[in-house]
């Protein structure tokens, strides 16, 4: 039983160490997929009756920073918080969509079998977890999903793109660590008293957290193996449309859109929508998500931390 824990053990001390060559990465994937071999539905796991109205869906010292010049009152922030949560939803949502639709498109006749069993449980398991979200959504109480402004573009590359190819891999470890890296940053500060959030939105962030991790641990291996076959002209090219990706995504995911504001029922929406995007504590916690697939990447010789730190909002 040991072998096949339900557990994301050993996934979650954080996203480093890509290991590279065929040995390396097989005895990776094989550690990934008994991890993965037991399934809960995230449905019946969350304790639905906990939600609490009179709390936000987030914390108000990630998304403002508790010396933000930022003004809202107290019920504005719980309608902030939960348009924030909802188009971190969405978003997980849009990501894992491209994920199945790409994986599934492939027919896997030519994947190697370790990882295909990783990508299928990948998908067994992000199904689940785009139900969650669905349901936390439709809890936002708004009238209909939020957009992600600066998807379209994004979404177009994601699906002329095959599982075979590191842009691929590089687009899910990205997506996967910038928005797992802002649920662990939710999570830390909700411990405290002065942050607590709804307990429902707090279980979501646990569960989807404990369970990326493996995803995050997949993707990372999936992009080391075919990284480790690239010449260097290849790799340059390479290195060059990530720094362009990561920027296009973090605009996409890390800011509201100021429909998903209007719809949210939140005061002076397109005021607080331009505040927001002019916001230093904002871009530092975009910049913190990104931290993790920057780390990564400049260990591989493919993008400087100096790139990210000097882009502006």
């Amino acid at each position: 039983m040991d072998d096949a824990r339900c557990d994301a053990k050993g996934f979650v001390s954080g996203y480093d160490g890509c290991a590279v060559g065929g040995n390396g990465v097989n005895a990776a994937l094989d550690r990934i997929a008994k991890h993965g071999r037991c399934y809960k539905d995230p449905i019946t796991a969350i304790d639905w009756r906990s939600a609490d109205a009179e709390r936000p869906w987030l914390p108000r010292g990630l998304l403002l920073g508790h010396e933000s010049q930022v003004p809202i009152r107290a019920d504005q922030f719980i309608s902030l918080s939960r348009a924030e949560y909802a188009r971190l939803c969405a978003a997980g949502l849009w990501l894992e969509g491209l994920l199945i639709n790409r994986v599934t498109a492939s027919g896997l006749l030519d994947v190697d079998t370790e990882e295909a069993r990783v990508m299928l449980q990948e998908i067994r398991e992000e199904t689940g977890h785009s139900l969650m979200f669905l349901e936390m959504i439709d809890r936002a109480g708004h009238d209909d999903r939020p957009r992600l402004e600066g998807t379209r573009l994004l979404t177009a590359i994601a699906k002329r793109l095959h599982i075979e190819t590191a842009e691929f891999w590089a687009m899910v470890f990205i997506g996967e660590t910038v928005t797992d890296t802002f649920a662990k940053k939710a999570l830390k500060l909700a411990d405290s008293s002065d942050d607590a959030i709804c307990p429902v939105a707090e279980q979501v962030l646990a569960l989807h957290h404990r369970e990326e991790a493996r995803h995050i641990a997949a993707a990372r291996q999936f992009l080391a193996a075919r990284i480790s076959k690239m010449n260097r002209h290849r790799r340059w090219i390479f290195a060059m449309t990530l720094h362009w990706l990561l920027n296009l995504f973090l605009e996409a995911t890390m800011y509201p859109s100021l429909e998903s504001l209007y719809r949210a029922g939140v005061t002076d929406a397109d005021i607080l929508f331009h505040r927001l995007r002019r916001d230093p504590w904002r871009q530092k916690v975009a910049v913190a998500c990104a931290t993790p697939a920057v780390s990564l990447l400049t260990r591989e010789g493919l993008m400087s931390a100096v790139q990210l730190a000097q882009r502006e909002a």
